[in-house]
């Protein structure tokens, strides 16, 4: 009798663990099948993809039974495949690491200071939140910034500096920075098939945030963009969009070459999928397909308030 329940009981065990193992592929191949037809259907580079080669691939991909591991497996086998093709800016984020983001304080704050001479600069870093709040925060810090320097003194330039700015999303940048501008079209995102616009609108982020709505004295300031190497995704969204300006131009190096716009698509599983699905253009309808060239290449990498860009900007500024 003991050793029939003994028996009993390891038969039921193997049957848990292969229902749960059945239960988790199927977990597994839901959210395999559901993001090759997102990319199938919205990347801007399926037509370079070998779908036939990839659908047999991905049927063959060895799954674990703990699914966060599968997830893994299948994100880093779709990545792979994009930039085979040369898609360097496509990514996923787990619900994991959506969470730690929300949860995480703002880590790099916007900065501001009056150089002298009518020049004032904004420092605006990446901005990655998951979070309204915090994104107003963000907003609120670089429009109380410019807010300060142009009524405390008679500005006739403006350095907006975009150095070392990863990126993340671009809109809290640009509604910062609408202090500085008319509102309007500042860019667009397109595939050859749509051509969707990017509208700065003062004071316009999330309807339930309270937003600065300070606009400068002058908006016909000779601005100034600062960009390098370290400067990509929504950091050179953000520089596109003053691009076409008269009052406008950029110094610093070459940027990072994230020039795609990221669609988010939002998967079953909690996590998100941001699917390179177009390319920017500016204002005037000039495209962008690899990284930025400023309009004065300067080779000081010091990254600084001091520094040789920022000295020849103001130079441009002050003329």
């Amino acid at each position: 009798m003991k050793q029939f329940l003994i028996t009993t009981i390891t038969f039921l065990l193997a049957f848990n663990m292969n229902a749960q193992n059945v239960q988790s592929d199927k977990k597994a191949i839901a959210l395999n099948k559901e993001i090759f037809k997102i990319i199938k259907k919205n990347s801007l580079f399926t037509n370079e993809l070998n779908w036939k080669n990839i659908e047999n691939e991905s049927k063959a991909l060895v799954l674990e039974v703990n699914g966060s591991d599968n997830e893994q497996i299948i994100f880093d086998f779709y990545i792979k495949k994009l930039r085979e093709v040369d898609d360097k800016h496509s990514l996923f984020y787990s619900s994991k690491k959506i969470n730690r983001i929300k949860d995480s304080p703002l880590v790099e704050y916007p900065q501001g200071e009056y150089l002298g001479n009518g020049i004032g600069w904004i420092k605006v870093p990446r901005c990655l939140t998951y979070d309204e709040k915090k994104d107003a925060e963000f907003v609120n810090t670089i429009r109380s910034l410019i807010e300060k320097i142009d009524t405390e003194n008679t500005i006739t330039g403006w350095i907006v500096d975009l150095r070392g700015n990863g990126g993340g999303n671009m809109w809290p940048m640009l509604t910062g920075l609408n202090a500085l501008i008319e509102d309007g079209i500042v860019g667009y995102a397109t595939n050859g098939k749509f051509k969707e616009p990017w509208m700065s609108v003062n004071s316009k982020i999330y309807s339930k945030q309270a937003i600065n709505t300070y606009k400068i004295k002058n908006n016909k300031s000779k601005i100034a963009i600062l960009f390098d190497g370290n400067t990509g995704s929504g950091g050179e969204m953000t520089a596109v969009s003053f691009f076409g300006l008269p009052n406008v131009k950029s110094f610093g190096q070459k940027s990072a070459g994230y020039t795609t716009a990221n669609v988010t698509f939002p998967l079953s599983n909690g996590g998100q999928l941001l699917l390179a699905s177009a390319y920017i253009m500016d204002r005037t309808g000039k495209s962008y397909k690899s990284e930025l060239t400023p309009d004065v290449l300067v080779s000081d990498l010091s990254n600084t308030k001091n520094d040789k860009v920022v000295s020849t900007a103001i130079e441009w500024l002050s003329e």
